[in-house]
């Protein structure tokens, strides 16, 4: 197991490996032309689609996926975050000093990965070849913040309460899971 997925676990309580099947992620470079950081592809095997915190939810193929479905179950995933960078390309036209970056399918674009129920958006910025490489860019109320980790790290760090910036972001409220898987 990865040591951030194990990171996610020990601090959520939640056992990895309830998701279902494994995408096949091989298949992803051929299907869409691109390939998904490590560590994205571990979370969707382990956990799937939920909610961290009360608040974030990453862009997470549904199951069931399986045989029949295969990696066309990630199309929806990045359908959305076409249709995000698409509405972010037009803010940037009309607001070029409040959007920093160019967005997806834009070459070394932000590509979203989650989003939080305040409008706060969580995306990998695409300019490396190696999506492992790719750093997380999270926008809230007009502020961008870029961190030089992947996603998985970049939630383990918000719900350690590591960053002030970050903590609205999951908004975990006393008691409440830290990982809602969804149903």
């Amino acid at each position: 197991m990865r040591d951030d997925i194990a990171e996610f676990a020990r601090i959520t309580g939640v056992v990895p490996g309830t998701a279902g099947p494994a995408l096949p992620w091989g298949d992803t470079r051929a299907a869409y032309g691109l390939d998904l950081p490590a560590d994205y592809r571990a979370f969707v095997d382990a956990y799937g689609p939920g909610t961290v915190g009360s608040r974030l939810t990453p862009l997470i193929p549904l199951p069931p996926y399986g045989v029949g479905t295969g990696v066309a179950a990630l199309g929806p995933v990045l359908d959305v975050a076409a249709e995000i960078g698409a509405l972010l390309r037009g803010l940037r036209e009309k607001y070029p000093e409040g959007f920093p970056y160019f967005f997806y399918p834009e070459a070394g674009g932000l590509l979203a990965w989650g989003g939080g129920v305040g409008g706060e958006q969580c995306f990998w910025l695409t300019e490396d070849v190696d999506p492992d490489a790719w750093p997380v860019v999270v926008w809230d109320r007009a502020d961008w913040r870029r961190y030089d980790m992947g996603m998985v790290a970049l939630l383990n760090r918000a719900l350690g309460r590591q960053d002030a910036f970050l903590d609205e972001l999951v908004g975990p409220r006393h008691g409440e899971p830290l990982w809602n898987p969804e149903r």
